[in-house]
């Protein structure tokens, strides 16, 4: 069974229409100046003749400032739909005032959908356990991944202890601990096979756990995969991944 698919130009125009009509909730993430931010925004209306998608101004779930979004920026679009989830990239057209069905001012932006909207099963964001005798190496970057014809040298690597598409949690010696405060942005490499290609990603430091005496848990989110950057894994990629983990592990939902 495959984790995800492409959908037909129908079916993600059904889909978005079905969201709107919903006022679903919206993860959007976008990337200024070097970094990434992950916001949150509400589906207003979709045009199907224009491909245009109207949704609120997006904000931060801390409440703090939210980068500036003029048009032309590309914004990661996702949300639920039962036990999908769909994403897609879409291109700031402009920011509108726009009224309330009770008449009150709503700050929004209008966003140019692509015909390929994207589905993934959500059981992909649930976490998968690595058996401790299947070692699959990692490798974290600071600041992102590294550039392939530029020489660099990773952080620190270790095994991959569990894995979601949401992100994942690196077990490395405690003297190799990386110090990185929450929020830095890093690159990780995931080794499955050995002779095959690496999965290269990027992602936000979460948090540190201590594993055993001389082992500590780094928690890594990730960003980005629906925008398809240069050089970096699909989040397709990353989805069979998982799910190939899940398949091998038995794991249930």
């Amino acid at each position: 069974m495959s984790s995800g698919k492409v959908l037909d130009t129908e079916a993600g125009q059904a889909i978005l229409r079905w969201a709107a009509e919903r006022r679903v909730v919206l993860v959007v993430s976008l990337s200024a100046d070097g970094q990434w931010t992950t916001l949150r925004a509400q589906l207003h209306r979709f045009d199907a003749d224009q491909r245009l998608a109207q949704i609120t101004f997006p904000i931060t779930t801390d409440g703090s400032a939210v980068p500036e979004i003029a048009p032309g920026k590309k914004l990661g679009v996702a949300f639920r739909r039962g036990h999908k989830k769909c994403l897609f990239v879409g291109q700031v057209v402009m920011r509108k005032a726009e009224a309330d069905a009770e008449g009150q001012p709503l700050d929004t932006l209008l966003l140019r959908v692509p015909s390929n909207l994207r589905e993934l099963q959500r059981r992909v964001y649930r976490r998968v356990t690595v058996p401790f005798d299947r070692f699959i190496a990692v490798k974290i970057w600071e600041g992102g991944a590294p550039a392939p014809d530029e020489p660099s040298w990773p952080l620190c690597s270790g095994r991959l202890s569990n894995v979601s598409v949401g992100g994942l949690l690196v077990e490395i010696r405690a003297d190799q601990n990386p110090r990185l405060t929450v929020g830095d942005h890093v690159g990780v490499e995931i080794t499955a096979n050995v002779g095959r290609p690496p999965l290269l990603v990027e992602a936000q430091y979460r948090h540190c756990c201590l594993h055993a005496a001389d082992r500590l848990g780094l928690g890594l989110q990730f960003i980005g995969l629906e925008h398809d950057l240069p050089g970096r894994s699909p989040i397709e990629n990353v989805a069979e991944f998982v799910r190939t983990l899940q398949r091998e592990t038995g794991f249930v939902e």
